[in-house]
């Protein structure tokens, strides 16, 4: 029997006016290279909703119809906010589309080509929000690896969403890309060494890019310029770019550094994962000075020249799977108690952090301790103030620290107001992405949220994460 090999056109089949598998095809809101958008409705979905329909055809490479394949399958997997929401899909050989939430916002390249010029503070929470989102990616396995401000969506109240993950790759799904050995290595500026030479698995890419990203908002420049040619986007594996502090003169040190790590040629020499990118941008104090932040000249000749011999041999760095890099880096709360006096809990839970940081060496650890609040009026002395009391517990969570012998950037200290401490540890924890809890049990003075439930209990039943428990 012969086989019937007619397919309908897809320019055919989606057209405005018609209905698709329930969804009524509104206007065509942007074709690109690629793929094709059409705004839609379906009854039983209040969201707006996009439809997005891949180029094929005549002409058209076979690339959109794998990299389109490729957003489907990850796209439909993926539970994030900071993505559109997955609402149905078409068969990929007969009715190829996918419908997602039509997201507000303009993207960031709008922004930047209108010459928008982005202050410190903008550029750090950008960059904090994008590594928010990305690690929302890498905790699931997946990474995206075409971030660039065109893929970048901002809103009115600054929410940022990521979009198009034609090139994205994700460790529980067969690679399409790399299997049909094209490797769509996505925009030139943006991405890292290792996809150039066809590494797809690193999610420390990401972390590059948006380095690439930042540099670009902070300097209106791009620190390896646009090119076009294989030996053009080889150049980033040796070229120091120009330091941004020399481009413009009010971007901090601190800064400076956390943007040139991202960008370093080697994976292993960036940050980890972009929770650990995120928790330096929120706490600068915590950003260890290098070379890298003191640097005002553009690198000597002889400098280059090492560089350059140095990337002759250049590989990329062992690929850690996505979702190992919280694990690797896990951000961890040590709650102590600082209004009592427990020497023995406190040596308990020094012991236990203690264990705890060396099973993840790159780990960073968080001191907290919460108050109930701070005098309205204040004393004479300045144990009697605000700050004077916020510094004597702060003290505390030092002295406390003092036998683990933490480098600073992986050490930060809090003093939280709080009328319910449980309550805001939960939630401190849920702002900062945390992975483990320490807290102490002591059987001196358990503090009581209602008269049959105590602070411990609450923390363990509403923590976003794990908690280890340190028992007198």
């Amino acid at each position: 029997m012969a086989i019937n090999t007619e397919i309908e056109a897809v320019d055919d089949i989606f057209q405005e006016g018609k209905v698709v598998d329930g969804f009524l095809l509104g206007k065509e809101v942007h074709r690109g290279g690629m793929a094709s958008l059409f705004s839609a409705s379906k009854d039983g979905i209040d969201l707006p909703i996009l439809l997005k329909i891949p180029r094929v055809g005549r002409d058209q490479p076979v690339e959109s119809l794998i990299g389109f394949e490729t957003e489907l399958t990850i796209l439909r997997s993926l539970k994030s906010p900071y993505v559109p929401k997955y609402l149905g899909s078409g068969n990929m050989a007969t009715r190829p589309y996918i419908a997602m939430e039509r997201v507000e916002g303009r993207p960031l390249e709008d922004y930047i080509k209108a010459g928008k010029v982005f202050t410190v503070d903008e550029v750090v929470r950008i960059g904090a929000d994008l590594a928010q989102a990305v690690q929302s990616l890498h905790s699931q396995d997946a990474i995206h690896l075409d971030i660039k401000p065109e893929n970048i969506l901002i809103d009115d109240k600054g929410k940022l969403t990521l979009i198009d993950f034609g090139l994205s790759h994700h460790a529980r799904y067969p690679d399409l890309l790399a299997e049909e050995m094209r490797k769509g290595i996505g925009s030139a500026p943006y991405i890292s060494p290792e996809q150039i030479v066809g590494i797809r698995s690193d999610s420390r890419s990401d972390i590059f890019s948006i380095g690439v990203i930042m540099y670009e908002l902070l300097t209106r420049e791009l620190p390896f310029g646009n090119p076009q040619t294989m030996s053009g986007l080889k150049k980033r594996m040796w070229a120091e770019p120009f330091p941004p502090r020399a481009i413009r003169k009010e971007i901090p040190r601190w800064l400076q550094e956390v943007v040139l790590r991202c960008i370093e040629p080697r994976a292993a020499d960036r940050y980890q994962s972009a929770t650990q990118l995120r928790q330096v941008l929120r706490d600068p104090e915590s950003v260890k000075i290098t070379q890298r932040g003191e640097r005002v000249e553009p690198p000597s000749f002889w400098d280059s020249l090492k560089k350059w011999l140095k990337a002759a041999g250049y590989e990329p760095s062992p690929s850690p799977r996505p979702s190992m890099g919280n694990q690797d880096a896990p951000l961890m709360i040590a709650a102590i108690d600082t209004r009592q006096s427990d020497e023995g809990l406190r040596e308990l839970m020094q012991t236990t952090a203690k264990n705890l940081l060396q099973a993840y060496p790159e780990s960073r650890l968080v001191c907290i301790s919460t108050i109930a609040s701070t005098p309205t009026y204040e004393g004479k002395h300045e144990s009697e103030t605000a700050s004077g009391i916020v510094r004597g517990h702060l003290v505390q969570l030092m002295d406390w620290a003092k036998p683990l012998k933490l480098p600073p950037e992986r050490i930060s200290y809090h003093v939280l107001e709080a009328l319910d401490p449980a309550s805001r540890i939960v939630e401190f924890a849920k702002d900062n992405d945390a992975s483990l809890i320490l807290i102490g049990a002591s059987h001196k003075l358990p503090n009581k949220v209602t008269p049959w439930r105590t602070s411990m209990t609450k923390i363990v039943e509403e923590a976003p994460c794990s908690v280890h428990i340190a028992r007198t």
